[in-house]
């Protein structure tokens, strides 16, 4: 999905009231903190208890403005700093 993000904070809400669950998911708080137009990824944020039902909804979401699309979780944690690096990745020297 090519998302058009002026403001990110206001994306997020538009993308739960207008795509994941209409009014009731307006309530919950959603930011895109990052976009990648180039890789098509973005990092958002979503308090804890609102986690299952984002996965849930990006997980049902199977077209956005009448095209195809499905959505990859890379990576889900509760600590920002965990998501700039992958553990199994890491070299000691």
């Amino acid at each position: 999905i090519h998302l058009l993000i002026n403001n990110y904070k206001s994306t997020g809400w538009y993308l739960l009231n207008n795509v994941f669950f209409s009014q009731v998911g307006a309530a919950l708080p959603v930011d895109v903190l990052t976009y990648e137009e180039k890789t098509l990824s973005a990092i958002l944020r979503v308090v804890s208890s609102g986690l299952v039902k984002l996965w849930s909804a990006l997980t049902l979401l199977g077209f956005y403005q009448n095209r195809r699309c499905a959505f990859r979780v890379l990576q889900a944690s509760p600590f920002l700093l965990a998501l700039s690096g992958n553990s199994r990745e890491l070299v000691l020297d």
